[in-house]
């Protein structure tokens, strides 16, 4: 990939800026279901489904926040 010139922005770094906007909305948006996820009454199911989608959505907020390139 191309690097931008000094005080300008490439399409490189829009795509790169909007990747991670992505994946930042996406963990905040897993954060705030996993938080609230105990006050929504699935009846007898929730006690299987409450601690399923709490683990599905944790592993999937922390893959977002840890989605980078490791610079080597």
């Amino acid at each position: 990939m191309l690097d931008s010139k000094k005080f300008s922005l490439n399409k490189n770094d829009f795509l790169a800026l909007a990747k991670n906007a992505g994946l930042v909305a996406l963990a905040a948006g897993l954060t705030y279901v996993g938080e609230n996820l105990s006050n929504i009454d699935f009846g007898n199911a929730g006690v299987m489904i409450v601690p399923v989608a709490v683990v599905l959505i944790d592993t999937v907020v922390k893959w977002a926040k840890n989605n980078s390139k490791s610079s080597k």
